[in-house]
């Protein structure tokens, strides 16, 4: 499941995931020029991460083949920190939430190597 739940020229919100067993909200302000990243693993929520847009290096799809056959979203900040959010549905959902995420942070459309 994914869905967009505001997307205006100054703000997209997000939500990824199922509701069991992890789930994501991503809210994306331009007002503020912050991100915030709102996760939940087995209905607990993890802790918050809230950061500057200018602090996001990359929003990518890490595709796993079979037989993991994964598609995980990954954002990458300029401190090198890791992190990662709950899939959509699809792979293909995946990547269109990717690129749609990528166009409205200005960040380059082709993922790094």
């Amino acid at each position: 499941m994914s869905e967009i739940l505001d997307d205006r020229p100054e703000v997209l919100v997000v939500r990824l995931g199922a509701t069991f067993p992890h789930s994501s909200t991503c809210v994306f302000d331009k007002g503020r020029g912050r991100a915030r990243f709102e996760r939940r693993l087995f209905f607990i929520p993890r802790r918050a991460i809230e950061v500057a847009f200018a602090d996001v290096v990359s929003f990518e799809v890490i595709e796993m083949p079979p037989p993991v056959d994964s598609f995980d979203l990954r954002v990458v900040l300029a401190s090198g920190k890791r992190f990662y959010l709950s899939p959509a549905a699809t792979r293909e959902e995946t990547r269109d939430i990717a690129r749609e995420v990528r166009a409205f942070l200005g960040l380059s459309q082709e993922p790094p190597p």
